[in-house]
């Protein structure tokens, strides 16, 4: 992508087929305009919305949290009234409990539980019985004797371990529908010995609660979780226990009336204890009231203003902008596409404005025009003075090479000539990159397979009629930094070398194979041979080890690891492992 595309790109997205001198815009780009326009009305006239809707939904909140407190409220209240029953009769029962009298059942006993009901009309009875069931004494009583222990509520009086509190029943001596309250009493061994019974009277209950509250059309009740209603000041709709404290529900009657309620637990369930919950419950105001036609006249108003806000922007912004954008996209158009010198539209009648932005284009598409111009003319130029460096480079090493190669002819077969004929095969590795380079006119990467392979063929033994050595060689093709091409090279040249001169002492035959491999971003290079092998005992400064010690080197150059180990059939395996460096990219795209 060159350098104008991208920016048309950046500017615009893709864009569709240009638009033409004459042509209306395609598409509905043209509209995006209008729409910001229409945002801006919003954002102005947004506060008195918001602040119209606020009041009224202030006006529902506001009740809404009133009938919420109003209904928490009296439930709390209730239901502190009933606890405060409860631990009063709880309270009553243990001072009897304690009572000697009350205990034994003695003469006494009827007289006190009597006196206590007297002054107390909450009680419709009290009573103490014995361990078996059978009546000690009664406030209310028949004169003969009188068993409990055949009634449900008797058997869970004895395994309770506190006050057990009943649903409603019919009083085991008055008849009258009572909540019993038994404390059963333990003797110090632990043993169930009686217990001490308080009948609250729920009719009595009933009027105080209905003369607690404060609104004829709200209900309460104190419902079991067994399902019981004990009380209800009116009927209501069934209603689901499990509410969290503090929170409103709400459910529908069999006539299809909204009512909101909520509950407050009265005795926890126990083991032997069924769970009682006050409940207050209110009937819900009416959808469509005085509250909700007052939120959809605040609502309105400013959505009114807007909608005749935006007609007229909707209208002017095409008059006044919209079409002399259209000029201006086309003028982007063709400046993103490299021509600078498109004057098909006339903003002469434009406002002020886009004529200064007109303007503005054609100064800017000069001055890109200009620096692109100047850039490409630098880039070519340093392009240009990097290949002569290495080609002249590249010269110099032929040059040194040829002067190596003078040298070596004049020496004998020994160590001298073998070091000068092993400086020169570095040289001519080194070359070879800077010939490469100079060829492909890369200059920041060159190819692993062209590289490889090249060097692959200078490396290749010339037919020799007593030695018959040859070299196979198989290579990945990734692009490679320069900075890593010389050690990469320079690793092979001296791996093939010491294969080849050391690997088949003795013998007149052999193969070397190179391969170059890449896998999760780690490049591999493996020589290996089927020679006489490599001695990993051999004494260090003996022969071979100071080309072992330059392979470590150069695999430390490029940031990786070499070893040298024998292979599985015989002969000698090296391997360089190394990370792949990342190939920097051009710093101007070339243009079209």
């Amino acid at each position: 992508m060159t350098l104008a595309s991208r920016a048309q790109a950046a500017l615009f997205g893709t864009p569709a087929t240009p638009v033409g001198a004459g042509e209306a815009p395609a598409g509905a780009r043209h509209l995006s305009l209008r729409r910001a326009l229409v945002a801006l009305i919003l954002v102005a006239l947004l506060p008195i919305m918001v602040l119209s809707i606020l009041q009224g939904l202030v006006r529902i909140e506001n009740r809404r949290v009133a009938e919420i407190s109003q209904i928490s409220s009296s439930a709390n209240t209730l239901a502190d009234t009933n606890k405060m029953i409860l631990g009063t009769t709880e309270t009553l029962l243990r001072s009897l409990a304690a009572n000697p009298a009350v205990r034994a059942g003695g003469a006494g006993c009827a007289g006190t539980l009597a006196d206590l009901r007297a002054a107390t009309p909450l009680y419709a009875n009290l009573a103490a019985y014995d361990r078996d069931g059978w009546l000690r004494c009664a406030a209310v009583g028949p004169g003969l004797p009188y068993v409990v222990s055949d009634k449900g509520w008797w058997n869970r009086v004895a395994r309770a371990r506190g006050v057990l509190v009943s649903d409603a029943v019919h009083g085991p001596l008055t008849g009258d529908r009572v909540v019993l309250v038994a404390l059963p009493a333990r003797d110090v061994a632990g043993t169930f010995d009686g217990a001490v019974v308080a009948s609250i009277d729920l009719a009595w209950l009933d009027r105080k609660l209905r003369a607690m509250v404060t609104r004829p059309d709200t209900a309460v009740a104190v419902i079991s979780d067994s399902g019981q209603v004990l009380m209800a000041s009116r009927p209501i709709p069934p209603v689901d226990l499990s509410v969290r404290a503090g929170s409103i529900a709400r459910r529908t009657d069999a006539a299809g009336h909204a009512w909101s309620y909520t509950v407050v637990p009265l005795v926890a369930r126990g083991p032997d204890q069924h769970g009682l919950f006050v409940v207050y419950a209110a009937p819900d105001p009416p959808r469509f009231g005085l509250a909700w036609w007052q939120t959809l006249v605040d609502f309105l108003l400013p959505v009114l203003a807007i909608v005749m806000a935006s007609l007229a922007i909707w209208y002017g912004s095409q008059q006044l902008v919209l079409r002399w954008l259209a000029g201006l996209q086309r003028l982007a158009f063709n400046f993103a596409a490299g021509d600078y010198r498109y004057r098909a539209v006339s903003f002469a009648r434009a406002p002020r404005e886009i004529r200064g932005v007109a303007a503005s284009l054609y100064r800017m598409a000069s001055a890109i025009a200009e620096r692109d111009r100047r850039l490409r003319q630098s880039l070519e130029h340093q392009k240009k003075l990097a290949r002569e460096v290495h080609h002249r480079v590249k010269n110099n090493f032929q040059v040194v090479m040829s002067l190596l190669s003078l040298q070596s002819s004049r020496l004998g077969e020994g160590s001298a000539r073998e070091a000068i004929d092993q400086a020169r095969r570095r040289i001519g590795a080194l070359a070879l990159v800077h010939r490469l380079i100079y060829d492909t006119g890369e200059l920041a990467s060159i190819s692993s397979r062209t590289l490889l392979g090249a060097l692959c063929e200078q490396l290749t033994p010339p037919p020799d009629p007593v030695r018959h050595l040859q070299l196979s060689c198989s290579f990945d093709d990734v692009p490679l930094d320069i900075d890593s091409a010389v050690p990469l090279t320079l690793w092979l040249v001296e791996t093939v070398h010491n294969a080849l001169t050391h690997g088949f002492a003795g013998r007149s035959e052999g193969m070397v194979t190179t391969h170059f491999r890449i896998h999760d971003g780690q490049a591999t290079l493996i020589v290996s041979d089927d020679g006489v092998g490599f001695d990993a005992a051999a004494p260090a400064g003996g022969p071979g080890t100071h080309g072992l010690r330059l392979v470590r080197a150069l695999a430390a150059q490029l940031g990786g690891s070499a070893e040298v180990t024998a292979g599985e059939a015989g002969g000698s395996v090296a391997t360089l492992r190394f990370p792949l460096r990342a190939v920097a990219a051009p710093l101007l795209p070339e243009s079209e």
